[in-house]
């Protein structure tokens, strides 16, 4: 059994707020435009004339079951006939851009972007001299090798050229992986090339592995409103991790990031990432913080810090105004995401209510009223 019978093709599946989005691209036989197919639909809006569609069933007729079309190789009902992304968007990093807004419209940029090639090989193309030009030069070998070397078929071009696109601030946490090869690619099919490739030595860079660790599993939420005392506000909050193995992942960053703390960006520690505020027995981890600042709009981030480095961790730069519509602390009728109303947000671990917790902080004792029955 390959598939549930009762699933559809476009049915989008329940995902948290940390959850996996999957975007595929295709494009049309018939004029050749990029097609997303993806397993969610995002709360943003997508531009009407924009470069790509968005496919999105209209009719029940639009989203078949899919072990109706599992092995057809082209066609979707509705859509027509699709062949593969890379003839149109080799890499799709603008449409993957684009779509993180649609995702996360409260976000003003990605926190990390990654980009994985298959291979590069660079080559200087020689005059050719004769009557040999006159055919290397001609209207379709011309054709051909520009469409070749083009954005839209060559992967490492589409990169550089979405790159120009992007603002300066924003490209530090823009990545491509890729593996400049000795000689041309090689085809598809050519097993033979396997070994020797499987022996070609790579690293990944340690600014990516860095980038990772703080940005992908660190973030900040307030604890309380923002309290103004002789012109500025002084604010309480928790770094948290969105993973449950975080005891793993602070060993990793001690031994990337040596003496790591948390940091503001204009110089204020916030105590050190090894000593939390967390629960030993289930990993949950809490860092509690307390900074000042000038004012509510003022854009600011908290980092992983040591005496040569400094590395934003995911959700910054931002405001604290921006923090607080984010935990829609001013919600006061109810959340738009219909999620329980919960501020100041109650911080627990994952232990079960009846388990022993070695938590290091003191929440408020609960206070005990005799009510009449």
């Amino acid at each position: 059994r390959v598939v549930d019978p009762q699933r559809r093709m476009f049915d989008v599946t329940t995902t948290s707020s940390t959850g996996c989005r999957v975007a595929i691209i295709t494009s049309r036989t018939s004029d050749g435009k990029a097609c997303v197919l993806a397993n969610y639909r995002g709360m943003g809006q997508r531009e009407a004339n924009a470069a790509y569609e968005f496919l999105v069933p209209k009719t029940a007729d639009e989203n078949p079951h899919v072990w109706k079309v599992f092995f057809r190789s082209k066609s979707l009902p509705g859509f027509g006939a699709l062949q593969d992304g890379g003839v149109r968007a080799n890499n799709p990093l603008a449409i993957a851009l684009k779509e993180s807004v649609v995702i996360w419209p409260s976000a003003k940029t990605h926190d990390l972007l990654l980009s994985v090639g298959t291979g590069s090989f660079s080559s200087v193309a020689k005059p050719i001299e004769g009557a040999s030009r006159i055919l290397q030069d001609s209207a379709i070998p011309r054709m051909i090798r520009a469409t070749m070397s083009s954005p839209c078929m060559d992967g490492e071009q589409g990169f550089h050229e979405a790159l120009n696109f992007v603002p300066d601030v924003e490209r530090s946490n823009i990545f491509r992986l890729n593996h400049e090869l000795p000689e041309p690619l090689p085809r598809l099919d050519d097993v033979s090339k396997l070994e020797g490739m499987s022996k070609m030595h790579f690293t990944v860079p340690t600014e990516l592995v860095r980038t990772i660790l703080a940005t992908a599993f660190f973030f900040f939420e307030l604890d309380e409103l923002p309290i103004k005392s002789q012109g500025v506000f002084f604010c309480k909050g928790s770094v948290l991790c969105s993973r449950s193995y975080s005891r793993d992942l602070v060993k990793l960053v001690m031994v990337e990031f040596p003496g790591a703390r948390f940091e503001m960006a204009r110089g204020q520690r916030l105590g050190d990432i090894d000593d939390d505020d967390g629960c030993r027995v289930c990993g949950y981890y809490r860092k509690k913080v307390g900074f000042s600042i000038n004012g509510l709009h003022e854009m600011t981030s908290i980092g992983i810090a040591g005496s040569s480095f400094f590395q934003r961790i995911g959700g910054f730069p931002k405001s604290v105004q921006e923090l607080l519509d984010d935990q829609q602390a001013n919600s006061h009728f109810g959340r738009a995401d219909h999620l329980v109303t919960s501020w100041p947000p109650k911080r627990n671990c994952y232990c079960s209510p009846r388990a022993k917790r070695h938590i290091k902080f003191l929440e408020p004792a609960l206070t005990h009223k005799k009510r009449r029955l």
